[in-house]
């Protein structure tokens, strides 16, 4: 069993900066730990065992490079089929515009959890690379 966090960042904005998609994969996996504790699942064996990798409680992750589309598929099909997974929406994402900045609501990345030798999974999200 090889439990694994995927990120589906989006690569399709232009204002998505390195420091910015950083801080979306901090929102997705804080999101992906709040969903496990409110969901009732922490105590899920795959959990467990993700958040025992390391001795500060969280396990592998890997960011995948994605636009919005295949974001949306891919998640809207790991979660029919049970797969924990959600979009993460920034309520306040930053959006320069001259000498104005607008937060705006955007759905910034997504994220699965699984196990990495699941088939099902890798035919959901092998296609992506790593993000770069």
């Amino acid at each position: 069993m090889t439990p694994v966090l995927y990120i589906l960042m989006r690569t399709d904005l232009d204002s998505m900066n390195p420091g910015k998609a950083m801080a979306q994969a901090s929102h997705a996996s804080n999101a992906f730990v709040h969903l496990a504790e409110v969901g009732g699942w922490a105590e899920d064996e795959l959990y467990q065992t993700w958040t025992d990798q390391t001795r500060q409680g969280f396990g592998t992750v890997l960011v995948l490079g994605v636009n919005e589309a295949q974001m949306k598929t891919a998640v809207d099909i790991a979660y029919s089929l049970n797969y924990v997974s959600d979009i993460v929406n920034d309520p306040t994402y930053p959006l320069r515009d001259g000498d104005c900045t607008h937060f705006i609501p955007l759905d910034t990345c997504g994220f699965v959890f699984g196990n990495k030798d699941d088939s099902v999974l890798q035919s959901i999200l092998g296609n992506f690379e790593l993000h770069n």
